[in-house]
């Protein structure tokens, strides 16, 4: 019995595995699926976290370069800003640069005002402090790192805290510009592929609906598609804001211009057809559709029932409006596969 190719993971496995064990048992279990390596799987190492790693990396070293005494907060400064887009890095920079400097602020009210600040009290109320004012200034992304940069400042015990907090905020900062450069330089997050395979799913999801609402004459489900669509429009604005890598920038800054003025078109058409199944959907009356509509159908692969017609007694008018949402949906769904192979 042939077993299937190996992939990627399966020469990782081999790499560090019996190799006659593993081929055994990969031949054994091909029909009802390794679990030894689906377990395997469940730890592969994504683009994200690579990243991330690199930039702790970097930020503890350049951390260190420049004299900290604890780039410990370089490595947390690095770790907490890493998204998958260049866009939401920047976002939750600037969010942790003002909550950080927020959260050094009151340390520094706190040990210059309170004769003990260290005292348990103090630093739940100043903790609370953090706390409300990272809410009411809508930074509660940095709410976590502004607390440990004020319990880090008001426990400091070895000298000027005012000192040693700034030299905390200056670490943070170095690891937040250090994530934010590597998300940029290092492979940027490219979704193109993912929006193709998205709306792929959702032409393929038009025809079963029209088939249930214009030939059963029953009221689909619309939420799944309504969902989809909006996710397709959250990875497009992705798309269109993030960043080519830097060296390819001169290349391909036109590039991905006209891809995404391709994908957004690809949007539009997919919006009218829904707008045209919403419309269907909406009708009170079920008429049955014109004879070049059905063939229309027909020939997208949809079965007609043979007495169609003589259970649906509606007015022409309705049939009509059927007939034109019909012809729209087609006309867009053709359209729309004919710019996929362009």
């Amino acid at each position: 019995m042939a077993g299937r190719p190996f992939s990627l993971c399966d020469r990782i496995v081999l790499a560090f595995t019996d190799r006659m064990w593993y081929t055994k048992k990969h031949t054994v279990f091909r029909g009802k699926g390794d679990r030894t390596l689906q377990f395997i799987k469940r730890f592969r190492v994504g683009q994200r976290a690579i990243k991330t790693a690199i930039s702790v990396g970097l930020a503890l070293a350049l951390a260190m370069v420049l004299g900290s005494s604890l780039p410990i907060f370089a490595a947390i400064g690095a770790i907490s800003v890493m998204s998958r887009t260049w866009v939401d890095s920047l976002k939750e920079s600037l969010n942790q640069i003002a909550g950080t400097f927020l959260g050094y602020l009151i340390a520094c009210v706190f040990v210059t005002v309170l004769p003990n600040p260290t005292f348990f009290v103090w630093m739940a109320l100043g903790v609370l402090c953090v706390i409300s004012l990272c809410i009411g200034l809508k930074l509660n992304f940095a709410i976590p790192l502004a607390s440990i940069v004020f319990a880090d400042v008001c426990l400091y015990t070895g000298g000027d805290s005012i000192v040693y907090g700034f030299h905390r905020f200056t670490d943070t900062l170095v690891g937040l510009v250090v994530a934010l450069l590597v998300n940029v330089v290092i492979r940027p997050y490219n979704n193109r592929q993912k929006i193709i395979n998205m709306m792929n799913e959702i032409q393929k999801m038009f025809l079963p609906l029209l088939q249930s609402r214009v030939l059963e004459h029953r009221y689909p489900d619309l939420t799944p598609l309504t969902e989809r669509m909006t996710s397709l429009a959250s990875e497009l604005r992705i798309f269109e804001k993030q960043p080519v890598a830097l060296w390819q920038h001169a290349v391909r800054v036109a590039a991905r211009r006209q891809e995404a003025a391709y994908l957004r078109g690809c949007e539009q058409l997919l919006a009218k057809m829904c707008g045209e199944l919403a419309a269907l959907c909406n009708m009170d009356s079920n008429p049955a559709p014109g004879e070049k509509s059905i063939e229309r159908l027909t020939a997208h692969g949809l079965t007609a029932p043979e007495n169609l017609k003589d259970y649906c007694q509606c007015s022409p008018v309705d049939a009509q409006v059927m007939d034109f949402h019909i012809g729209n949906l087609l006309d867009a769904y053709d359209f729309l596969t004919a710019f996929h192979h362009v």
